[in-house]
């Protein structure tokens, strides 16, 4: 069940907002938190970089200077040709 938000002064008369409780399945928490993040580079098995202990979303490339959003796109798109040409 949903809980009483303590803001609820601010709308005025009897009006109540109230917040869901999150499910499972909404965005967002697709990401089991006991799955290490493995880098999203082609091929790549490494781990991705932990996140900045300040806070933020964690990395999605390790720690490979060359595994970057560029160099993915330009691999991704250099692996497609060679399957068209190969196909």
């Amino acid at each position: 069940m949903a809980e009483r938000d303590a803001r609820a002064r601010q709308l005025g008369g009897d009006a109540e907002r109230l917040r869901p409780e999150p499910r499972p399945h909404d965005a967002g928490m697709e990401h089991h938190v006991n799955e290490p993040k493995v880098c999203i580079y082609p091929g790549c098995e490494r781990p991705a970089v932990p996140p900045h202990p300040l806070g933020g979303p964690q990395p999605a490339f390790c720690d490979l200077e060359d595994h970057n959003a560029l160099t993915a796109h330009q691999e991704r798109q250099r692996l497609a040709e060679e399957r068209g040409t190969k196909g």
